[in-house]
């Protein structure tokens, strides 16, 4: 359907205009890159819109992506804003500070600037914890550890079991017995367990790594915003991630596998082969683009899932350490105080609670919007009904 006859079957909202906006802007630098892209790809541009569409009607769906877009740019900046660093300690200056309740003025004295402490008046939004730091600060960074692990960990994992399933799928035979059987071993152990045993042993074999490559290192303190002083914590984090990569692909290649056993008998594989076409090719510029949907929605439900499973590892005690701030271990060391200290498993649980329940909303719509059997019938429900000729008379 044009883009056109789009806009007088639905009624344009404000997000449309918005959206409208956003993948013609997405088309035009297409265009630039590729000339001639955008009208070869007219029909696809007008399909991009009419996926717009449906979502901007969906409330669960946009207050997912708000709650996922508030999480991200607290990610993102959450180390500029925060009014203390994650490891700054108020109690050393001012031992109300130590597990004070939320809103609690402390002031701090001249003489504390050796600490990163500027002396004057504070508030402690959300209180402090156990040695005296800041809370609110804490959940911040905590956000930019969540964050960054979920990227690189959704960067490689699922693609190394896309890769095999599409390799399973479409070879068969002993290939994909082999692959397939690899991967029951896998899924027999429980992901949780698994994770936790990697991320035990791992830890002094990456920290030599580290030591010797530096380069390394100071690439991650930079990702994860933390001070040179916790080079040597940073293995317990890169254990996570790698830990995190060997349990999370064996879901997609299942995934994967199961598709590409469907699409390798459409006709346009076919013509591919008779063409001469090579293999990868065929795998990766066209089955993949086919079954992309599935994968998308399936990483989104899979970011909280991420981020809950870190926080599950360093709750147990095999992933961040101290003072690095993580949600799931600033829980733990609350968890010692509760129900006393109440706000030290309250707030950074509710962050993970609203993180998690914003990947799942947006994930579900995805599951919709981009299924075209569902998303046909969300079109037809917001198509405009035709006005009669009494109401056009009225008008």
């Amino acid at each position: 359907m044009a883009t056109k006859e789009a806009e007088e079957v639905y009624e344009k909202k404000v997000l449309d205009r918005v959206s409208d906006a956003f993948v013609d802007a997405l088309a035009n630098l297409f265009d630039k890159i590729r000339p001639g892209w955008k009208v070869r790809n007219q029909a696809r541009v007008d399909e991009w819109k009419l996926m717009f569409y449906a979502f901007n009607r969906s409330p669960i769906g946009i207050a997912g992506a708000v709650l996922v877009a508030i999480f991200i740019i607290i990610a993102i900046i959450g180390p500029w804003i925060a009014p203390f660093s994650y490891g700054t300690s108020l109690a050393l200056c001012n031992q109300t500070a130590y597990l004070a309740h939320p809103g609690t003025v402390v002031k701090i004295p001249k003489g504390c600037e050796a600490l990163g402490v500027k002396p004057g008046t504070y508030r402690l939004i959300l209180g402090g914890d156990s040695f005296g730091r800041d809370l609110f600060s804490r959940i911040l960074y905590g956000a930019r550890t969540s964050f960054v692990v979920m990227i690189l960990v959704l960067l490689v994992g699922p693609w190394i079991g896309v890769a095999l399933g599409l390799i399973s799928g479409y070879y068969g035979g002993a290939v994909d017995e082999t692959i397939m059987r690899i991967t029951d071993m896998f899924l027999v152990f429980p992901g949780l367990i698994l994770a936790i045993a990697f991320s035990a042993v791992l830890p002094s074999r990456i920290s030599i790594f580290l030591k010797d490559h530096p380069w390394v290192g100071s690439f991650f303190l930079h990702l994860f915003a933390l001070h040179p002083t916790e080079r040597g914590a940073l293995a317990s984090l890169v254990s996570v991630i790698i830990a995190l990569w060997i349990v999370w692909w064996p879901g997609y290649a299942r995934l994967v596998r199961g598709m590409v056993l469907s699409e390798k008998e459409n006709t346009y594989v076919e013509a591919a082969r008779a063409l001469g076409v090579s293999t990868t090719s065929i795998l990766f510029r066209h089955i993949l683009p086919n079954i992309l949907g599935p994968i998308l929605v399936y990483l989104s439900l899979d970011s909280g899932g991420v981020i809950l499973t870190e926080a599950g590892l360093s709750f147990l005690g095999v992933g961040a350490v101290p003072p690095i701030a993580d949600w799931g271990r600033i829980i733990y060391d609350g968890s010692q105080y509760f129900p006393s200290a109440w706000w030290l498993v309250f707030f950074p649980g509710l962050a993970i609670l609203l993180t998690v329940l914003g990947f799942n909303l947006l994930g579900d719509t995805l599951r919709d919007i981009l299924d075209p059997r569902t998303r046909r019938s969300i079109e037809f429900r917001l198509k405009k009904k035709p006005k009669t000729k009494e109401e056009g008379e009225e008008k």
